[in-house]
C-alpha cells in the first residue's frame, strides 16, 4: 500500500500557524515555533508567506472561508424545503464547524482583546461582510416565524454565535471542572439539540 503523501511545506506552515496563533495570540506566536511545528525552518516561513503577518493573514483568510463555506455557500441550504431547516441544517453546519475549528474564534477573541491594526484588517476583509450577511438570513428567518420579530438581528445573531461557540472555547474549563470532553462525537450532538431546542429549531 502507498504511503500518504506528506503535506507540503506551505501546507503545513499554515497548520502550525492555526495552532500557534490560537495558543498564544499574534504577539506570543514565534516565527521559531511554527516552523519547527511544521517540521521546517524560519527561511521557509519567509519564503512562503513573507512574514509573519502575512502568515496571520493566511490563517485567518483560510479559516473565515471555510466557515462561509460550511454557513452561508453550503450546497445543502439549496435542497432546504423550508426556511425553518435550512436555519436548522445551517446552525448544525455552525456548531459542526465551531467544534472541529476551535481555533479561529480563539484568534479572533484575541485579536478583540488586543485591538489595533489587526482587528482592523479582520473587520474590514472578513468580520463585516461575515455578520452581514449572517444578520440578512437572520431578518429573512425573523419574516418567516422561525425566530421573534421583535428581537433586533444584530442581538440575536451574537447570542446564538455565543451560545454555539462558547462551550468550545472554554473546552480546557469544563474538561477540567466536570472531566467532560466536549468535542467528544456525543457531547457534540447534545449540544447540537440543546441550542436547537433553545432556539426553538
Amino acid at each position: 500500500m502507498a504511503k500518504a503523501s506528506r503535506p507540503r511545506t506551505k501546507t503545513r506552515l499554515l497548520y502550525a500557524g492555526i495552532k500557534e496563533f490560537s495558543a498564544h495570540g499574534y504577539r506570543g506566536a514565534s516565527l521559531r515555533d511554527i516552523a519547527r511545528l511544521a517540521d521546517t525552518n524560519v527561511a521557509a516561513v519567509k519564503y512562503h508567506y513573507q512574514s509573519k503577518e502575512k502568515l496571520w493573514q493566511a490563517v485567518v483568510s483560510y479559516l473565515y472561508r471555510a466557515l462561509s463555506d460550511t454557513i452561508l455557500d453550503n450546497e445543502e441550504r439549496h435542497s432546504a424545503t423550508s426556511t425553518r431547516e435550512l436555519i436548522r441544517n445551517s446552525t448544525r453546519s455552525y456548531i459542526l464547524f465551531s467544534a472541529k475549528n476551535p481555533e479561529l474564534y480563539r484568534i479572533t477573541l484575541l485579536e478583540m482583546i488586543d485591538g489595533g491594526e489587526r482587528l482592523e484588517w479582520l473587520a474590514r476583509y472578513h468580520l463585516r461582510e461575515f455578520m452581514e450577511r449572517t444578520m440578512a438570513w437572520t431578518s429573512i428567518a425573523q419574516q418567516h416565524g422561525v425566530f421573534p420579530k421583535e428581537i433586533p438581528p444584530l442581538n440575536l445573531v451574537y447570542v446564538m454565535m455565543g451560545a454555539i461557540q462558547t462551550i468550545f472555547m472554554m473546552a480546557p474549563q469544563i474538561d477540567r471542572s466536570f472531566g467532560v470532553d466536549v468535542f467528544d462525537d456525543r457531547q457534540i450532538e447534545s449540544h447540537i439539540d440543546t441550542v436547537m431546542r433553545l432556539f426553538n429549531l
